[in-house]
């Protein structure tokens, strides 16, 4: 029981810290492009957000050091599982440096911020299969949606590219955002089958 319990807040925590800063990464992108626009409100509720964030993770920290270390082996379908995990991140990264410098070589790089949503919207899908997940294709769609219409919006001119690529910040901010909701829901599960 108490293997599994710390299991369960280790992944909260790993989760939870992922989370923070990738919504850190995209509330900043989205600043840069609002121009101070919106007076940095955006910033300041997504930074109230992130403030909850590092609270929960400061108490799931504090909780897995009073759970016993156990002896813990890793089965042959949990490596091979933490390879393909490896295997997705380095491979999103590749796909985000290599359409970058497509991107600043054919002289559109006005289109990296929708590649780049769309780029880690798709590493949803693998995720998700990998670990029998639904909310990572919830998080799919919605991020390559995002991405997608931000695409359309920049290269048909309905909008400034900065507020496009601010709108599409935002967005994926709100997905890292759920993302962080969940890990703390499941965290908090975890602590209270503990006490139980």
């Amino acid at each position: 029981m108490e293997l599994n319990v710390k299991k369960e807040v280790e992944k909260a925590i790993g989760g939870l810290f992922f989370m923070i800063i990738n919504t850190v990464i995209w509330t900043l992108i989205a600043e840069y492009y609002l121009e101070n626009k919106d007076n940095r409100i955006v910033g300041v509720l997504i930074g109230l957000v992130i403030l909850v964030f590092l609270f929960f993770y400061v108490r799931f920290t504090k909780f897995q050091k009073t759970v016993p270390d156990a002896i813990e082996t890793q089965t042959q379908e949990e490596e091979q599982k933490d390879k393909r995990f490896l295997w997705i991140f380095g491979l999103e990264g590749l796909g985000i440096f290599l359409a970058k410098n497509i991107l600043v070589n054919i002289n559109h790089n006005e289109l990296f911020i929708p590649f780049f949503a769309l780029i880690v919207g798709l590493h949803f899908f693998p995720l998700g299969k990998l670990f029998k997940r639904k909310f990572d294709y919830y998080m799919g769609i919605w991020t390559s949606t995002v991405a997608i219409i931000g695409l359309y919006v920049i290269i048909q001119k309905i909008t400034t590219v900065n507020f496009a690529n601010a709108i599409i910040s935002i967005c994926c901010a709100v997905s890292t955002i759920g993302y962080g909701v969940k890990m703390i829901v499941s965290g908090q599960k975890a602590i209270r089958n503990n006490v139980k």
